[in-house]
Formats: C-alpha cells, sequence, structure tokens
C-alpha cells in the first residue's frame, strides 16, 4: 500500500475512534433502558417494600409490583450496571446496589431512583478517611493499603449486598473485603474495612438482619457477626469450606447459611453452634427469606423452591412446571411468593 492511502487509513480511522470515545458513556452514569420487556428480563434480588415488592437487576432494570407479581411496573433508574442488592427498611425509602461502586437511594417506593454512589466515590472516601486518621492502627493501616490498591488498579469495586436495619442506618458490602455504613440515610459512609476480621478481603455476599442482629457471609464458609457495641464484625466459625451465597435470620436465634452445591447450615443459637441440613439438591442455594408465618424458603439455581415449616430442620422442594435458575425470592400477599431469575421475576402460589 502506498503511503497516501496508508495516511488516509489512519485518518479516518482516528475520526471513527475519535468519534466513538466521545459518544461512549460509562454504565454508572447512563440512565437504564426503559423497556416494556423489563421485567422479563435477569433479576437477581427482590424485596418488599410494604405491600408493594420491588426487584433489580441486570442494566439497571429496577421494576416494582403493587398486586404480588400479576403486573409489573418499570422504575426510572440513574445508571445501567448491574444491580445485585436491594433493601427496604420501610414502605418508602429504600436502597439498591451494583456494580461499578454504585449505591441507589428511593424516597418514593422504588418508582424513582437517585445515586448515593458511584465510580471511584467510595474508594476515595475510604482512602480520605484513613488517611485523616493517620492509620493509627494495625487495621487502618491495612485498610487504607488496601483501599489506596484497589483505587488504584480498578477504581471501583461492585457492592453485592445492601442492608438497611432502619430509615437512616445500613451497611452496603462487596467484593475484597468492601463494607461501608451509613447513619444518616447515605448522606455520608463510613469504611468499615478495618472494623472485621478479614485480612484474607475475601468477597461479602449477603448481609442479612433481624431486630439487631446482623450477619455477613462469604466465601470460605465465613461468616460475621456485628457486636453493635463494639461497631465491628467478629468472624464465627463454621463447618463448611466453601462459598456462602447467602443468609437467613429468623426467630428465635435462627440463623441459616446456604452457598455452593446445595449446602445449608443451620444454628439455633445465632452462630454459636451448627448442623448441616440434609437437602434433596446439589444445585446451589442462591436466596432465602424468612416468611411471615414463620415458614423459611430457599430457591436454588436448578429451579427448585424449598420449603422449611420447622424452623429450618428440614425442607420439601417443589418445582414449577417450566423451572428456571432463580437468584431471588421474597413473600407477596395472600400466599404468594415472588421469585427472580433468569427470565424475570415472577409471583407463584407457595407451594
Amino acid at each position: 500500500m502506498s503511503r497516501q492511502p496508508m495516511v488516509f487509513v489512519l485518518g479516518v480511522w482516528a475520526l471513527v475512534s475519535a468519534s466513538l470515545a466521545g459518544s461512549f458513556v460509562h454504565p454508572v452514569d447512563e440512565p437504564a433502558l426503559m423497556s416494556a420487556l423489563a421485567a422479563r428480563s435477569p433479576l437477581l434480588a427482590v424485596e418488599r417494600a410494604g405491600n408493594r415488592v420491588v426487584a433489580v437487576g441486570l442494566r439497571g432494570h429496577i421494576v416494582y409490583s403493587d398486586d404480588s407479581g400479576t403486573t409489573w411496573q418499570q422504575a426510572a433508574v440513574p445508571v445501567s450496571v448491574d444491580l445485585l442488592g436491594v433493601s427496604f427498611p420501610g414502605r418508602k425509602i429504600g436502597w439498591a446496589v451494583g456494580h461499578g461502586g454504585v449505591v441507589l437511594a428511593t424516597r418514593d417506593g422504588g418508582a424513582t431512583w437517585a445515586k448515593q454512589l458511584a465510580g471511584k466515590q467510595a474508594g476515595e472516601i475510604a482512602v480520605r478517611y484513613y488517611r485523616s486518621r493517620h492509620a493509627t492502627t494495625p487495621e487502618q493501616a491495612r485498610a487504607l493499603e488496601q483501599a489506596e490498591a484497589q483505587l488504584s488498579r480498578s477504581g471501583s469495586q461492585p457492592f453485592l449486598d445492601v442492608l438497611f436495619e432502619s430509615e437512616t442506618s445500613g451497611f452496603a458490602v462487596g467484593a475484597f473485603n468492601t463494607i461501608f455504613r451509613t447513619e444518616d440515610a447515605g448522606k455520608t459512609w463510613v469504611p468499615w474495612m478495618d472494623r472485621i476480621s478479614n485480612p484474607q478481603e475475601l468477597h461479602f455476599y449477603s448481609v442479612r438482619g433481624r431486630q439487631g442482629r446482623v450477619f455477613l457471609a462469604g466465601e470460605q464458609g465465613r461468616v460475621w457477626r456485628l457486636q453493635a457495641d463494639a461497631k465491628k464484625f467478629v468472624s464465627i466459625p463454621t463447618p463448611y469450606a466453601g462459598t456462602f451465597f447467602g443468609l437467613v435470620v429468623a426467630e428465635p436465634g435462627i440463623l441459616l447459611a446456604f452457598g455452593m452445591r446445595g449446602a445449608v447450615y443451620r444454628s439455633p443459637d445465632d452462630g454459636a453452634t451448627w448442623q448441616k441440613v440434609a437437602m434433596s439438591t446439589v444445585a446451589g442455594i442462591t436466596a432465602g427469606a424468612a416468611l411471615p408465618d414463620g415458614r423459611i424458603v430457599l430457591v436454588d439455581q436448578g429451579g427448585a423452591i424449598h420449603v422449611s415449616l420447622d424452623g429450618g430442620k428440614t425442607f420439601l422442594a417443589t418445582r414449577l412446571n417450566r423451572p428456571v435458575p432463580f437468584n431471588g425470592v421474597a413473600p407477596g400477599s395472600n400466599g404468594i411468593l415472588i421469585l427472580t431469575g433468569a427470565t424475570g421475576v415472577y409471583g407463584v402460589p407457595l407451594p
């Protein structure tokens, strides 16, 4: 090829590249696409908000239903990243979290959402916080080193779950020991990476609580319990070495941890002792919920619904006519169970 055509081709490529670069909008700044099929897109978590149910999922999709899953409306969401967790301490005020270091908040029951954190903001908050305290303890020094490394390496870490105990106080947790606390409804967030025993920087996949009892679960069979007075999480030994995907906190003192290959472990005393629960599946258990009537429900990647009538000691499995991998479960109204999965969100009669 002669020099002149080569220069022409390079010039055209430069113009195309500049055009593409100029048109690119990061998913944390791109509103979710409105779609009539949003409720049938992959959705990953679901939560009750009073009589409403709200589900979150891929590409920033959030949908809500006021009739236990018969009809769904799509929410206005300012991001198009995948959303992984949602929490409503009451009817109107709630939070959702996901990739790109995103924390969203709503004040109208999930119809509209606003960003509280996104992109590098959480990492920058952590670095500033620990630098301002001069990393005076070994835990703070390690947390500062972790925050600086993550900020320089990737800029943001995904938040994998969220729990608000009240309309002002909550936790957002995620990959590589990421944990933030707010006590002012998300106006400010404080890193808690120095307030937990997790030197391996394992991922936190779940944060769950009930009446002041708050627990985390993650990799390598690890569970942590909040010591509220000391404002820190302490590790609880379990007999499991695999990954825990989630927790169910029930009464009185009942704690279930579940995860890979159908693994379910039950504690009757908030983690002091554990027993393995016999399950009829080897599929990963992905989500669970304690129902108002005392029943406990778990769902799995094989499309099964597991229901316990005895506080999680035993479970009976049921499959839908057309099972799909499930990712989330929440109680609806009038005996309806709300399920999220690869093909959207559904309301089904409780087995």
